[in-house]
């Protein structure tokens, strides 16, 4: 009998949420930077997100420090402000909506298909309002939305496409890596996830425009970065926009730099474990 059924548990606590691997590389990678004169706001973060947006064919790559501040940043520099409609899907996790509210726009629910649990573009169209912005995908499970569709309902309406890839790192849709399609795609480095930075997220863009607005929003809405006022040894700088501090430090950066290096081994580990699953539950199909 099933413990579901009343039955006896097979384990006595519960499956881990997820489990992060750190390896010796790792954990040299990061040490080099304890010995280093950054710990934040210094080098590892050029270098992680360009190898990044080498990784997923991305022109610019933003870091952060979750992907909900990825989110975040990405729905303020789509100019979304209060009275903004944006389209989404209920099924996900609560920082997609939430990030529209903390901007003072107003998350609109469209249904999902039923097959892959995933936005349906003919259902976001019926909720497309004059005051609908921005649509906010969800690449649910890490399978890729219609992006085909959504981007021409988006030219249709000149909407602003945000995708939440925070679990489809290595993905592909029609041989193009996630990453490389909306005008903005956001990851999540959370330990559960394809590669970890302990906490971390990326937002990456093919707008060079979008991408200053993703840093800017990220340091406080402060004009420069400490770095670079360091190396044109100057101390000026002007607050130009409300920012937060959404910055990923250089000792997370190290991390998913080593990580990264491992990201295709990581989803051929989890493509096994999902192909174990399947088999060993093919069976129970409508049991729950």
């Amino acid at each position: 009998m099933l413990a579901i059924e009343g039955g006896t548990p097979v384990r006595k606590i519960l499956l881990p949420y997820g489990h992060q691997e750190i390896t010796e590389e790792d954990i040299r990678a990061v040490t080099e930077v304890l010995r280093s004169d950054w710990l934040t706001g210094g080098p590892k973060v050029d270098e992680f997100e360009d190898a990044f947006a080498a990784t997923v064919g991305a022109k610019f790559a933003v870091s952060f420090s979750s992907g909900t501040a990825g989110l975040h940043a990405a729905v303020f520099a789509a100019g979304l402000s209060s009275g903004d409609e944006a389209i989404t899907t209920p099924l996900t996790f609560c920082a997609t909506a939430n990030c529209l509210l903390y901007q003072g726009a107003h998350p609109v629910f469209a249904d999902v298909d039923s097959k892959s649990l995933n936005l349906d573009p003919k259902a976001a169209e019926l909720a497309v309002t004059p005051k609908t912005k921005a649509i906010l995908m969800v690449d649910y499970a890490g399978t890729p939305c219609d992006l085909t569709a959504f981007q021409s309902l988006a030219d249709r309406h000149n909407l602003i496409l945000i995708e939440d890839a925070c679990h489809a790192l290595g993905a592909k849709y029609k041989n193009r890596q996630i990453g490389s399609y909306s005008h903005a795609s956001v990851f999540s480095f959370h330990p559960v996830k394809h590669i970890t930075t302990g906490e971390g997220g990326m937002v990456t863009t093919g707008d060079p425009e979008y991408a200053r607005k993703l840093r800017l929003f990220r340091n406080h809405g402060i004009s420069s970065e400490s770095r670079q006022r360091h190396s044109q040894a100057r101390w000026h700088y002007e607050m130009i926009a409300l920012g937060y501090n959404y910055r990923l430090s250089d000792i997370s950066c190290a991390l998913g730099i080593s990580q990264l290096k491992r990201l295709d081994n990581n989803l051929a580990r989890r493509r096994e474990i999902a192909r174990r699953y399947s088999q060993a539950f093919q069976n129970q199909v409508g049991l729950f």
